[in-house]
């Protein structure tokens, strides 16, 4: 947006200046193609790439946390799952307290939002009210003891 906002001549050298910065670093990899030297193949380094997806990850995390803390009284837990490294069968489970069918449908656009807002289009998230899921504890349901004994190990 700078770019078309201010001199195309003033934005190419800094935009040049970030690249050979991040190339010598070693943090990408600048491929000049021989056959014509105005063309470049910009690759990420192969050992970088975990990082800044676990660091991606980290924020959406960080970002539901948030959301889930500003709902204390309607969020009484959550599990982060197969999207963050944890293997529990969803991406998501939402303990809450019972809610109106509105603030539920609130409570669902809020967490798609954020998804999407990093680019995460299909998640599997699982809302269960909290006596549901101590029900499901005390009856030794397979999925809520997975969860919980996964949890439990870290």
């Amino acid at each position: 947006m700078r770019a078309l906002e201010s001199d195309l001549w003033r934005t190419f050298p800094a935009i040049k200046k970030q690249v050979d910065s991040l190339n010598e670093s070693w943090i990408i990899f600048v491929d000049k193609d021989d056959k014509n030297t105005t063309w470049y193949s910009i690759y990420l380094v192969e050992w970088i790439a975990p990082i800044l997806k676990e660091l991606f990850f980290e924020s959406l995390k960080q970002n539901l946390i948030l959301l889930f803390n500003k709902d204390e009284e309607e969020i009484s837990n959550y599990f982060r799952g197969n999207k963050f490294w944890k293997p529990i069968g969803v991406d998501l489970i939402l303990i809450h307290n019972p809610m109106e069918k509105q603030r539920m449908e609130e409570l669902k656009i809020w967490i798609e939002t954020c998804f999407r807002d990093y680019w995460i289009e299909s998640t599997s998230i699982v809302f269960m009210e909290t006596e549901e899921w101590e029900k499901r504890y005390r009856l030794a349901d397979r999925f809520v003891l997975q969860v919980m004994q996964y949890y439990k190990n870290i």
